[in-house]
Protein backbone atom coordinates (compact mmCIF):
# COMPACT_ATOMS: atom_id res chain seq x y z
CA UNK A 1 0.00 0.00 0.00
CA UNK A 2 1.55 3.46 -1.30
CA UNK A 3 1.88 5.75 1.65
CA UNK A 4 -0.31 9.40 1.37
CA UNK A 5 2.19 11.99 -0.74
CA UNK A 6 2.63 14.89 1.95
CA UNK A 7 1.63 18.28 1.57
CA UNK A 8 3.49 20.45 -0.56
CA UNK A 9 3.17 23.68 0.72
CA UNK A 10 0.75 26.19 2.37
CA UNK A 11 -2.75 26.06 0.12
CA UNK A 12 -3.09 28.92 -2.65
CA UNK A 13 -6.45 30.14 -3.84
CA UNK A 14 -5.93 31.81 -7.33
CA UNK A 15 -8.47 33.72 -7.94
CA UNK A 16 -8.98 34.67 -11.52
CA UNK A 17 -11.42 36.47 -14.56
CA UNK A 18 -13.04 34.69 -17.26
CA UNK A 19 -11.72 37.97 -19.32
CA UNK A 20 -8.41 37.36 -19.27
CA UNK A 21 -6.42 36.18 -22.26
CA UNK A 22 -5.69 31.97 -21.46
CA UNK A 23 -1.59 33.11 -22.26
CA UNK A 24 -2.22 35.70 -19.46
CA UNK A 25 -3.52 32.86 -16.92
CA UNK A 26 -1.00 30.61 -18.02
CA UNK A 27 1.94 33.15 -17.16
CA UNK A 28 0.12 33.63 -13.98
CA UNK A 29 -0.01 30.01 -13.32
CA UNK A 30 4.17 29.74 -14.31
CA UNK A 31 5.17 32.02 -11.66
CA UNK A 32 3.14 30.28 -8.88
CA UNK A 33 6.25 27.65 -7.46
CA UNK A 34 4.98 24.66 -7.19
CA UNK A 35 7.17 23.34 -4.80
CA UNK A 36 5.50 26.03 -2.43
CA UNK A 37 2.27 26.03 -2.79
CA UNK A 38 -0.31 23.35 -2.95
CA UNK A 39 -2.77 25.65 -5.71
CA UNK A 40 -6.30 25.68 -6.65
CA UNK A 41 -8.19 27.75 -9.02
CA UNK A 42 -11.37 29.81 -8.35
CA UNK A 43 -13.72 31.66 -10.64
CA UNK A 44 -15.16 34.97 -9.67
CA UNK A 45 -18.58 33.93 -11.35
CA UNK A 46 -18.82 30.50 -9.31
CA UNK A 47 -21.42 30.18 -6.64
CA UNK A 48 -21.03 31.51 -2.94
CA UNK A 49 -21.35 28.42 -1.88
CA UNK A 50 -18.35 27.07 -4.12
CA UNK A 51 -16.37 30.43 -3.36
CA UNK A 52 -17.08 29.69 0.13
CA UNK A 53 -15.87 26.38 0.63
CA UNK A 54 -12.73 26.78 -1.34
CA UNK A 55 -11.82 30.13 0.80
CA UNK A 56 -12.13 27.79 3.55
CA UNK A 57 -9.33 25.43 2.13
CA UNK A 58 -6.99 27.84 1.47
CA UNK A 59 -4.37 29.43 3.56
CA UNK A 60 -3.91 32.16 1.32
CA UNK A 61 -5.20 33.57 -1.73
CA UNK A 62 -4.08 35.45 -5.29
CA UNK A 63 -6.60 37.75 -6.56
CA UNK A 64 -5.06 38.29 -10.20
CA UNK A 65 -7.36 40.47 -10.91
CA UNK A 66 -9.05 41.75 -7.64
CA UNK A 67 -12.56 41.94 -8.29
CA UNK A 68 -15.51 42.09 -5.75
CA UNK A 69 -16.25 38.73 -3.38
CA UNK A 70 -19.57 38.65 -1.35
CA UNK A 71 -19.20 39.41 2.38
CA UNK A 72 -20.15 35.93 3.55
CA UNK A 73 -17.13 34.73 1.67
CA UNK A 74 -15.12 36.56 2.91
CA UNK A 75 -16.28 36.10 6.51
CA UNK A 76 -15.12 32.67 5.90
CA UNK A 77 -11.40 33.74 5.36
CA UNK A 78 -10.44 35.09 8.30
CA UNK A 79 -8.06 31.83 8.74
CA UNK A 80 -5.90 33.31 5.92
CA UNK A 81 -2.27 34.75 5.88
CA UNK A 82 -2.76 37.03 3.29
CA UNK A 83 -5.18 38.05 0.15
CA UNK A 84 -2.59 39.40 -1.96
CA UNK A 85 -3.83 41.41 -4.85
CA UNK A 86 -1.80 41.68 -8.26
CA UNK A 87 -2.38 45.13 -9.38
CA UNK A 88 -1.84 48.24 -7.15
CA UNK A 89 -5.57 49.77 -6.94
CA UNK A 90 -7.98 47.58 -4.99
CA UNK A 91 -11.35 49.67 -5.35
CA UNK A 92 -13.41 47.40 -6.91
CA UNK A 93 -12.19 44.67 -4.09
CA UNK A 94 -14.44 44.52 -1.05
CA UNK A 95 -12.12 45.75 1.89
CA UNK A 96 -14.28 46.80 4.17
CA UNK A 97 -15.52 43.00 4.55
CA UNK A 98 -11.94 41.64 4.16
CA UNK A 99 -10.67 43.70 7.35
CA UNK A 100 -13.65 42.69 9.16
CA UNK A 101 -12.76 39.46 8.82
CA UNK A 102 -9.63 39.69 9.92
CA UNK A 103 -7.96 38.73 6.38
CA UNK A 104 -4.57 40.82 5.77
CA UNK A 105 -4.68 42.52 2.28
CA UNK A 106 -1.69 43.67 0.24
CA UNK A 107 -1.28 45.17 -2.88
CA UNK A 108 1.51 44.89 -5.72
CA UNK A 109 3.77 47.99 -4.42
CA UNK A 110 3.75 49.97 -7.54
CA UNK A 111 4.91 47.31 -9.88
CA UNK A 112 2.95 49.01 -13.14
CA UNK A 113 3.92 52.29 -12.09
CA UNK A 114 6.67 52.69 -14.92
CA UNK A 115 3.88 51.24 -17.46
CA UNK A 116 1.19 53.50 -16.06
CA UNK A 117 4.16 56.75 -16.08
CA UNK A 118 4.38 55.57 -20.04
CA UNK A 119 0.82 55.15 -20.71
CA UNK A 120 0.46 58.86 -19.07
CA UNK A 121 2.89 60.28 -22.08
CA UNK A 122 1.53 58.02 -24.87
CA UNK A 123 -1.67 59.98 -23.56
CA UNK A 124 -0.28 63.39 -23.31
CA UNK A 125 1.44 63.05 -26.89
CA UNK A 126 -1.34 61.56 -28.89
CA UNK A 127 -3.81 64.15 -27.79
CA UNK A 128 -1.59 66.96 -28.53
CA UNK A 129 -0.32 65.34 -31.62
CA UNK A 130 -3.83 64.56 -32.53
CA UNK A 131 -2.32 60.97 -33.11
CA UNK A 132 -6.55 59.28 -34.57
CA UNK A 133 -6.92 61.94 -36.60
CA UNK A 134 -3.04 61.64 -38.43
CA UNK A 135 -3.23 58.17 -38.44
CA UNK A 136 -7.16 58.24 -40.07
CA UNK A 137 -5.36 60.47 -43.10
CA UNK A 138 -2.59 58.08 -43.70
CA UNK A 139 -4.29 54.50 -43.80
CA UNK A 140 -7.52 56.32 -45.91
CA UNK A 141 -5.22 58.59 -48.06
CA UNK A 142 -7.35 61.70 -47.41
CA UNK A 143 -4.80 64.77 -46.45
CA UNK A 144 -7.57 67.52 -47.13
CA UNK A 145 -7.78 70.09 -44.48
CA UNK A 146 -4.75 68.75 -43.36
CA UNK A 147 -3.69 71.59 -40.50
CA UNK A 148 0.06 71.44 -41.01
CA UNK A 149 0.26 71.54 -37.18
CA UNK A 150 -1.74 74.60 -36.33
CA UNK A 151 -3.77 72.48 -33.95
CA UNK A 152 -0.63 70.35 -32.28
CA UNK A 153 1.45 71.10 -29.80
CA UNK A 154 5.00 70.00 -27.95
CA UNK A 155 5.07 68.88 -24.19
CA UNK A 156 8.62 71.58 -24.01
CA UNK A 157 7.85 74.41 -21.93
CA UNK A 158 4.88 73.10 -20.56
CA UNK A 159 3.47 73.28 -17.37
CA UNK A 160 2.42 69.62 -16.02
CA UNK A 161 0.17 69.26 -12.91
CA UNK A 162 0.30 66.05 -11.15
CA UNK A 163 -2.44 65.94 -8.84
CA UNK A 164 -1.48 62.82 -6.68
CA UNK A 165 2.51 62.31 -6.50
CA UNK A 166 3.06 58.63 -5.04
CA UNK A 167 4.77 55.95 -6.94
CA UNK A 168 3.07 56.62 -10.16
CA UNK A 169 3.23 60.02 -10.04
CA UNK A 170 6.98 60.09 -9.67
CA UNK A 171 7.45 58.38 -12.14
CA UNK A 172 5.51 60.62 -14.00
CA UNK A 173 7.50 63.95 -13.11
CA UNK A 174 10.85 61.94 -13.53
CA UNK A 175 10.00 61.48 -17.56
CA UNK A 176 8.47 65.42 -17.57
CA UNK A 177 11.67 66.47 -16.76
CA UNK A 178 13.75 64.71 -19.77
CA UNK A 179 10.71 66.47 -22.40
CA UNK A 180 11.81 69.74 -20.77
CA UNK A 181 8.21 70.11 -18.93
CA UNK A 182 7.89 72.39 -15.68
CA UNK A 183 5.91 69.80 -12.73
CA UNK A 184 3.67 71.26 -10.30
CA UNK A 185 1.80 68.91 -8.21
CA UNK A 186 -0.70 68.56 -5.21
CA UNK A 187 -0.52 65.55 -2.95
CA UNK A 188 -1.92 65.38 0.67
CA UNK A 189 1.16 64.37 1.97
CA UNK A 190 3.83 67.31 0.93
CA UNK A 191 7.36 66.44 -0.09
CA UNK A 192 10.44 67.17 1.66
CA UNK A 193 12.26 70.35 0.21
CA UNK A 194 14.26 67.31 -0.70
CA UNK A 195 12.74 65.84 -2.08
CA UNK A 196 11.04 68.28 -4.25
CA UNK A 197 14.77 69.47 -5.63
CA UNK A 198 15.37 65.08 -5.83
CA UNK A 199 12.51 65.11 -8.62
CA UNK A 200 12.13 68.44 -9.95
CA UNK A 201 8.51 69.48 -8.61
CA UNK A 202 6.96 72.15 -7.24
CA UNK A 203 4.01 72.10 -4.79
CA UNK A 204 0.60 73.88 -5.22
CA UNK A 205 -2.53 73.84 -4.29
CA UNK A 206 -5.12 72.60 -6.20
CA UNK A 207 -6.62 76.09 -7.73
CA UNK A 208 -3.46 77.20 -8.28
CA UNK A 209 -2.06 73.84 -10.13
CA UNK A 210 -5.33 73.78 -11.76
CA UNK A 211 -4.86 77.62 -13.07
CA UNK A 212 -1.29 77.38 -13.97
CA UNK A 213 -0.86 74.00 -15.72
CA UNK A 214 -1.12 73.33 -19.66
CA UNK A 215 -1.36 69.19 -18.88
CA UNK A 216 -3.89 67.79 -15.88
CA UNK A 217 -3.07 64.37 -15.29
CA UNK A 218 -4.41 62.11 -12.04
CA UNK A 219 -3.13 59.89 -10.14
CA UNK A 220 -5.26 58.54 -7.64
CA UNK A 221 -6.89 55.52 -6.03
CA UNK A 222 -10.49 56.35 -6.08
CA UNK A 223 -12.32 56.95 -3.10
CA UNK A 224 -15.76 58.27 -2.56
CA UNK A 225 -14.18 61.86 -1.50
CA UNK A 226 -12.30 62.18 -4.25
CA UNK A 227 -15.23 61.19 -6.87
CA UNK A 228 -15.70 63.87 -9.55
CA UNK A 229 -12.81 66.03 -8.25
CA UNK A 230 -12.98 67.42 -11.54
CA UNK A 231 -16.12 68.76 -12.58
CA UNK A 232 -17.80 72.24 -13.98
CA UNK A 233 -15.54 74.43 -11.56
CA UNK A 234 -12.49 72.83 -11.70
CA UNK A 235 -12.60 73.22 -15.32
CA UNK A 236 -13.32 76.34 -15.29
CA UNK A 237 -10.72 77.88 -13.76
CA UNK A 238 -7.81 75.41 -16.32
CA UNK A 239 -6.48 77.34 -18.86
CA UNK A 240 -7.62 77.87 -22.04
CA UNK A 241 -6.84 74.79 -24.57
CA UNK A 242 -5.13 72.80 -21.21
CA UNK A 243 -5.83 68.77 -21.73
CA UNK A 244 -6.82 66.08 -18.98
CA UNK A 245 -5.21 63.27 -18.76
CA UNK A 246 -6.83 60.54 -16.65
CA UNK A 247 -5.01 57.07 -15.98
CA UNK A 248 -6.60 56.17 -12.81
CA UNK A 249 -9.82 56.04 -12.38
CA UNK A 250 -12.99 56.73 -14.36
CA UNK A 251 -15.05 58.08 -11.31
CA UNK A 252 -12.47 61.17 -10.61
CA UNK A 253 -13.80 63.15 -13.35
CA UNK A 254 -17.43 64.54 -14.14
CA UNK A 255 -18.13 63.27 -17.90
CA UNK A 256 -20.36 65.57 -18.65
CA UNK A 257 -18.88 68.84 -17.78
CA UNK A 258 -16.00 67.89 -19.37
CA UNK A 259 -17.60 67.32 -22.41
CA UNK A 260 -19.10 70.37 -22.34
CA UNK A 261 -16.22 72.08 -21.68
CA UNK A 262 -14.72 70.27 -25.19
CA UNK A 263 -17.30 71.37 -27.12
CA UNK A 264 -17.16 74.72 -25.51
CA UNK A 265 -13.11 74.66 -26.82
CA UNK A 266 -12.86 75.42 -23.07
CA UNK A 267 -10.51 72.79 -22.81
CA UNK A 268 -8.42 71.17 -25.77
CA UNK A 269 -8.24 67.84 -25.16
CA UNK A 270 -8.75 64.98 -22.88
CA UNK A 271 -6.99 61.41 -23.26
CA UNK A 272 -8.43 58.58 -20.73
CA UNK A 273 -7.10 55.05 -19.75
CA UNK A 274 -9.20 54.46 -17.16
CA UNK A 275 -13.74 55.12 -18.20
CA UNK A 276 -16.55 55.55 -15.67
CA UNK A 277 -17.67 52.45 -17.95
CA UNK A 278 -15.92 49.51 -18.73
CA UNK A 279 -15.78 48.28 -21.03
CA UNK A 280 -16.60 51.38 -22.75
CA UNK A 281 -20.17 51.56 -24.75
CA UNK A 282 -20.42 52.69 -28.34
CA UNK A 283 -21.66 56.27 -29.20
CA UNK A 284 -20.68 57.97 -26.10
CA UNK A 285 -20.33 61.67 -27.40
CA UNK A 286 -17.50 61.86 -24.94
CA UNK A 287 -15.40 59.40 -26.10
CA UNK A 288 -16.41 60.14 -30.03
CA UNK A 289 -15.22 63.79 -29.45
CA UNK A 290 -12.39 64.75 -32.02
CA UNK A 291 -10.27 65.74 -28.96
CA UNK A 292 -10.39 62.74 -27.35
CA UNK A 293 -8.03 59.82 -27.27
CA UNK A 294 -8.86 57.42 -25.37
CA UNK A 295 -7.08 53.18 -24.27
CA UNK A 296 -9.04 50.37 -22.61
CA UNK A 297 -7.76 50.08 -19.07
CA UNK A 298 -4.69 48.81 -20.69
CA UNK A 299 -1.51 50.64 -19.23
CA UNK A 300 0.15 47.34 -18.09
CA UNK A 301 2.51 45.33 -20.50
CA UNK A 302 4.10 41.69 -20.17
CA UNK A 303 6.87 43.18 -18.42
CA UNK A 304 4.50 44.82 -15.87
CA UNK A 305 2.78 41.89 -15.28
CA UNK A 306 5.95 39.53 -14.60
CA UNK A 307 7.01 42.06 -12.54
CA UNK A 308 3.33 41.91 -10.03
CA UNK A 309 3.45 38.82 -9.83
CA UNK A 310 6.90 38.34 -9.10
CA UNK A 311 6.17 40.89 -6.39
CA UNK A 312 3.34 38.94 -5.48
CA UNK A 313 4.50 35.82 -4.94
CA UNK A 314 7.62 36.90 -2.58
CA UNK A 315 4.90 38.73 -0.42
CA UNK A 316 3.04 35.37 -0.48
CA UNK A 317 6.44 33.45 0.73
CA UNK A 318 6.91 36.24 3.28
CA UNK A 319 3.55 35.31 4.65
CA UNK A 320 4.15 31.62 4.51
CA UNK A 321 6.86 32.21 6.61
CA UNK A 322 5.20 34.03 9.32
CA UNK A 323 6.87 37.21 7.96
CA UNK A 324 4.49 40.45 7.78
CA UNK A 325 3.71 41.15 4.61
CA UNK A 326 4.79 44.48 1.98
CA UNK A 327 2.36 47.08 1.23
CA UNK A 328 -0.76 45.98 3.33
CA UNK A 329 -3.65 48.31 1.97
CA UNK A 330 -5.76 47.38 5.18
Amino acid sequence: MSEKNPKKGMNLLYLFAERHPKNLRELIRSYIPQEEFEVREMSYLESTEDQIEKIKWAEAALLAPGRHLKDEVLASGGHLKLMQIWSSGYDKFNLKAATEAGIPVSNNGGANRIAVAEQTFLLMLSVYKRLPDSHRRVVTGNWEGNSHGMDMFILYGKTLGIVGLGAIGREVAVRAKAFGMKVLYYDIKRLSPKEEKEFGVEYAELERLYKESDVVTLHLNYTPEVENMISARELSLMKNGAIVINASRGELIDNDALLKALNDKKIGGAGFDAHRQEPTVSNDPLLMHPNFVGTPHMACTYDTHVMALKASIENLLRAKRGEKPFWRVN
